[in-house]
Parts: structure tokens; C-alpha cells; sequence
């Protein structure tokens, strides 16, 4: 009798492994995305399946995402070129349109100055950047998660207060922003800006 129980047993638990698998694949089928954000796709499944909570979305706050990127209407072109080399940071700025109540025309500005940002700093390390600039993006201080990284948005919205960055939801503010962090040290060491020195020049 045990091994038959075996031999019925190991088969389901195949079984369960291969369906684990292939979440990733039957949310890619059934996730619609348009054309003109497909480069946003693959961080969508991931930020679903991923393990860890910081940025993680359920499937159901993923597919309305999906949806409304299928029923947006107002022209984003900065906003899409911007997909091209910051595909994270332009998610968040889409999502900030979508449940942070983000102007879509301010978002597109903001998509614009970080184009201009990139290139005038030369980024080597531009994966590092997005991903960064995409954890606070479009967001005011209490919608920031800094778990795991030894510090709260509350000390850091008091060590930031003095540069008048009160938010994370305009170009005004980022402007005053990337002027205080291109000085820190961790922007060189981290980004490797071929142009360091290009906020000093303006």
C-alpha cells in the first residue's frame, strides 16, 4: 500500500511544481497590454510573482493597471520614450496618474526632465538609477517604502524639508532634488555619470 501511495503521490507533487512554474506564463496570457507599452510588460509579472514585498503587486492591482494603460487616451510622448531607457521609473509615473492623482501633463514633464537628466549625466549604470528613481517617483513621503534599508520617510521628509523637496510629484521638486543628490558621494560610486558635473554647469 505505501507504494502505491508513492507512486500517486509524487506525480501531484510534480504536478504543483510545473503549475508553480508557469504563473508567470498564464498571467502573460491573460495581462493586455497595448502595443505602445509592451516594454512595461515583463516588469509587471515580475513585481507579481516577486517574493519580496517592497513594490510587489498583487494580480488583481497588476491587471487594473493593464486596463487602464488600455483606456488611456491623452498623448504621453515623453512618457513612452522615456519606456525605452527607464521602463520602471516610467511605470511608477503611469501608476502615479493612475491611483496617486499625478496630472498626466506633469507626469510627461517629468518623463521629459529625466530624459534630459540621463543624458546630460551618462549614466553607466542607468539600470541602478531606474530603479532607484522608480521607488519614489510620483509619490508624496508617506507613500514611500523604505523598509529594509535602516531609515523611515519621516527622517528622511526632515533631512530633505530644508531643499524644499516636499513631494516627489513635480518637475519643480525634482529639479531641487537631483541638485542635492548629485553632490552625495553614493551618486558617483553607485550611477558612474560619465558627466558628474552636469548639474553644475546650468
Amino acid at each position: 500500500m505505501q507504494m502505491d501511495r508513492n507512486q500517486w503521490i509524487k506525480p501531484l507533487i510534480l504536478l504543483a511544481a510545473i503549475s508553480f512554474c508557469n504563473i508567470p506564463n498564464a498571467f502573460g496570457e491573460t495581462i493586455s497590454v497595448p502595443g505602445a507599452w509592451l516594454r512595461l510588460k515583463p516588469i509587471l509579472l515580475a513585481r507579481v510573482n516577486q517574493k519580496t514585498p517592497k513594490m510587489k503587486l498583487s494580480l488583481e492591482q497588476a491587471t487594473s493597471f493593464a486596463h487602464f494603460l488600455t483606456q488611456l487616451s491623452t498623448p504621453l510622448p515623453e512618457l513612452q520614450n522615456l519606456q525605452q531607457t527607464l521602463p520602471k521609473t516610467t511605470l511608477e509615473l503611469l501608476r502615479a496618474i493612475y491611483e496617486r492623482n499625478l496630472a498626466a501633463a506633469e507626469a510627461d514633464k517629468m518623463a521629459a526632465y529625466l530624459s534630459h537628466l540621463q543624458n546630460e549625466f551618462k549614466f553607466q549604470n542607468l539600470g541602478a538609477f531606474d530603479e532607484n528613481t522608480s521607488h519614489i517617483i510620483g509619490r508624496e513621503w508617506p507613500e514611500i517604502d523604505y523598509s529594509g534599508e535602516g531609515m523611515t520617510w519621516q527622517k528622511q521628509q526632515q533631512k530633505y524639508l530644508p531643499y524644499g523637496i516636499t513631494d516627489f510629484k513635480s518637475v519643480a521638486v525634482l529639479t531641487k532634488f537631483f541638485r542635492v543628490e548629485s553632490t552625495l558621494p553614493y551618486f558617483k560610486k553607485i550611477y558612474r555619470p560619465l558627466n558628474p558635473e552636469a548639474l553644475r554647469l546650468h
